[in-house]
């Protein structure tokens, strides 16, 4: 397409989507001025339909409300109940003064009745049944055709004794027909009232009551759907609407009198308007369908160039695209603007490619190994040497998923790292830090660990880019030089500054459990020494080292040597607390079992021992040391060759001075 058709093609374009938006608002507004007047007149017909079932439901309740009024009156209980003939006066008086009742009964709870305000007295009522509706259908009547009853329980205390039963006729000067008569929406609807049975009342709006078969056969047969609406009895809301032949219905329950529906019927003429709106619907169809090939015809020749870049740039996307796929810029094209912008890209893709390439031989031949995860394409990259070293699927594994570098971690490590990650990514700043990985053959290896966050123009994260180094042998040099300083040579324990910075650390996160101490000094260690030589004396040491290395080793708990013949213990194991002083009993035996030297002299090994607790003594480090030792003096002081559990007038006894000057 030549340019200056394409831009012609596209002011048409842009005329046709101007000018229909403008002639479907004239047609939709003058639609809508039709479906606006139908809508008001459904709302009248609803809002009276209801108002005028409120006052029928007004009623009702009246009905309800005198039937149990009567019921609870002293003298009508005691009629019920003795079948004596006493209220004759008050019911004659009720049923005079209300138009609408023509008779009311009392009734024992055999049916009898025994007393009427018409005088018809020691028969059986002829609708009697063991649980008296509250509200009858309409029923046909020896006396009283087409007439329907209200009932109430009569009882003493919690017995039923009988009924007491108003029969309503709803004749034409009936309160009940009144509330119902005549019409409205322009003498279009009507309004009657139907029992379970079928039976209605006033659907002609001539008062006359009349049976289910001279109902409308349309209506008729809408009597199931009417009398589903039962979900919601109180609601005056909960109506069924719908259409039968030539009628409109709106029908909903009487609140408190569940088996009568009221029903409004309308004939649906009153809804129709002048004219058909299929019409103006038909010509706008036209219209749009006509606009809509013309548009179709200039907008695909002009986005038939459009699709094939998409596509080309799907290909892109696809595995191996930024290798392979281009776009295809014919000779007679390459100078339009198309042909321009595919060429730039084509470039732009070959110096993308000609990048990830220089990329990826860096990372090879580095000593580093480099991932990188894509947040928009939810991918990992690994470098070559990185899979070589370690167990890693990038097709599997995302940035904290359980399947990258977590998962070749102990699970406090990972756990570290997931709240690394976290941090950098809240943060948007890189982080360096270490830790040990599982490699391939299942060997430990320590790895610096260095990361950055890319985010795009309004920070969101765009890439992670992550490089590790091996630095297992730096690493574990390392640990051994620090190893060396923290040992004690004689005895490997801890030295003194390395036992009391681990006893800090124990007592900061024991959180409410306890942590003991107990110190350890051998006793009349100046005599083995004088007697048997100093290298026996280090011989001593260690086996005293030996010994209580076993009480701590792996519980949680360590041991140290203070210098001389001076060794504490730290106890983190809850049951070691418990039984500390057999513990203490247990190394005093074991090591006056005593040491054999190399040439056969058995040297019995006696210690005086001190035990303090945190944070029953205190929760101070040094003051938890100084505990221990002043109880393991009071030992010394008293005999030796025993323990000690301090007590604060241990501190109060004087400092002990050991005459062997150690």
């Amino acid at each position: 397409m030549k340019k200056s058709t394409m831009k012609y093609g596209l002011i048409i374009v842009l005329a046709i989507f101007a000018f229909v938006p403008a002639i479907i608002l004239g047609i939709v507004g003058t639609l809508s001025t039709a479906n606006y007047s139908n809508a008001a007149k459904d709302a009248e017909f609803r809002t009276v339909s209801l108002a005028k079932a409120g006052t029928v439901g007004t009623l009702f309740d009246g009905y309800i409300g005198e039937a149990a009024a009567i019921a609870k009156m002293d003298s009508v209980v005691e009629t019920a109940k003795t079948s004596t003939d006493s209220t004759t006066n008050i019911i004659k008086a009720y049923a005079e003064n209300n138009p609408d009742v023509v008779d009311t009964l009392v009734l024992n709870t055999q049916g009898t009745v025994i007393t009427s305000s018409s005088g018809a007295v020691n028969g059986t009522f002829e609708h009697f049944e063991t649980d008296m509706p509250t509200v009858s259908p309409l029923c046909s009547w020896n006396k009283y055709p087409d007439s329907f009853f209200v009932s109430h329980e009569v009882k003493e205390g919690s017995s039923k004794v009988g009924y007491v039963c108003i029969i309503i006729s709803p004749s034409a000067d009936s309160a009940l027909v009144d509330a119902v008569s005549g019409r409205f929406l322009n003498d279009g609807a009507r309004l009657s009232l139907i029992d379970s049975t079928g039976n209605s009342i006033n659907f002609n709006g001539d008062g006359s009551v009349m049976l289910s078969g001279q109902l409308d056969s349309a209506i008729a047969g809408k009597r199931d759907e009417i009398f589903s609406n039962e979900v919601n009895a109180s609601s005056t809301d909960n109506i069924v609407s719908g259409k039968a032949g030539n009628l409109n219905f709106v029908s909903g329950i009487i609140p408190n009198v569940t088996s009568w529906r009221w029903l409004s019927v309308c004939d649906s003429s009153v809804f129709s308007t002048s004219y058909s709106p299929l019409m103006p619907l038909i010509i706008l169809a036209a219209a749009c369908l006509v606009m809509c090939v013309i548009a179709f015809v200039i907008v695909n020749e002009y986005v038939k160039d459009i699709h094939e870049v998409l596509k080309t740039i799907d290909g892109i996307n696809s595995e191996g695209g930024l290798t392979s796929t281009r776009f295809n810029v014919k000779k007679k094209e390459a100078k339009s603007e198309l042909g321009v912008i595919q060429t730039s890209f084509n470039e732009f893709l070959d110096e993308v490619k000609i990048n990830s390439d220089r990329y990826r031989t860096i990372a090879n031949l580095s000593d580093n190994m480099l991932f990188e995860w894509d947040f928009h394409k939810e991918t990992m990259y690994v470098s070559d040497n990185m899979l070589q070293k370690f167990d890693i699927k990038p097709d599997v594994a995302t940035l904290s998923n359980g399947r990258f570098l977590d998962s070749l971690m102990s699970e406090e490590d990972a756990d570290k790292y997931k709240r690394d990650i976290s941090m950098m990514l809240k943060t948007q700043k890189g982080y360096n830090t270490q830790y040990q990985l599982t490699s391939k053959s299942g060997a430990k290896v320590w790895v610096s660990f260095r990361a950055n966050c890319i985010t795009d123009r309004v920070g969101e994260p765009l890439r992670v880019i992550g490089v590790l180094t091996d630095i297992d042998n730096e690493k574990k040099a390392e640990m051994q030089l620090s190893e060396r300083a923290s040992i004690d040579f004689l005895s490997q324990l801890y030295n003194r500054s390395t036992f009391i910075r681990n006893l800090t650390q124990a007592l900061d996160r024991r959180g409410g459990k306890k942590v003991a101490t107990m110190f350890i000094d051998v006793d009349d260690f100046k005599f083995i020494n004088d007697r048997y030589g100093h290298s026996v004396g280090d011989e001593v040491i260690r086996f005293v080292a030996d010994n209580i290395r076993k009480k701590v080793d792996n519980k949680g708990g360590f041991a140290g040597r203070f210098g001389g013949d001076e060794f504490v213990l730290c106890y983190t194991d809850p049951d070691d607390i418990e039984n500390l002083e057999q513990i203490a009993m247990d190394i005093i035996d074991e090591l006056y079992v005593g040491y054999t030297t190399a040439d056969g002299m058995l040297i019995n090994v006696r210690v005086s021992i001190g035990i303090s607790y945190c944070p029953l003594h205190t929760q101070d480090v040094n003051e938890l040391i100084s505990f221990s030792d002043t109880a393991m003096y009071f030992v010394k002081k008293n005999g030796k060759t025993n323990y000690h559990v301090y007590m604060p007038e241990d501190s109060e006894s004087g400092e002990y001075v050991d005459p062997e000057g150690y």
